[in-house]
């Protein structure tokens, strides 16, 4: 198992968690993460300790089981499904209708 890929997906994972949630990386530090830290467990650039998921479940109201479900599929999306989705998501969460209106005119000229 290549670690480093893991690391990333993982971070995409946090950052997935955390905009769904409306965050942003400086508001964890309520719950003693500095954003600089924060930002490169999402980067994939630092091995998060059992204490740091588990702190990051209560975060995040998941359980440490739903933090990896990234493992369970079968097939690892790629940098750029990963990139699409987040920006999707942040696109939608934001709420902007002429933005929405946008992006649903396109999804149907490609699909």
């Amino acid at each position: 198992m290549d670690f480093n890929a893991l690391k990333k997906r993982f971070g995409i994972r946090l950052k997935k968690l955390r905009l769904d949630r409306g965050l942003r990386q400086e508001d964890l530090e309520k719950w003693g993460f500095s954003y600089r830290h924060y930002g490169r467990l999402e980067r994939g650039l630092v091995n998060p300790t059992l204490e740091t998921m588990v702190k990051l479940c209560q975060v995040f109201e998941i359980t440490l089981p739903e933090m990896f479900k990234f493992l369970d599929s079968k097939q690892s999306p790629t940098e750029d499904q990963e990139a699409v989705l987040l920006s999707l998501n942040r696109i939608l969460q934001d709420g902007n209708e002429d933005k929405i209106r946008k992006l649903k005119i396109f999804l149907q000229e490609i699909l």
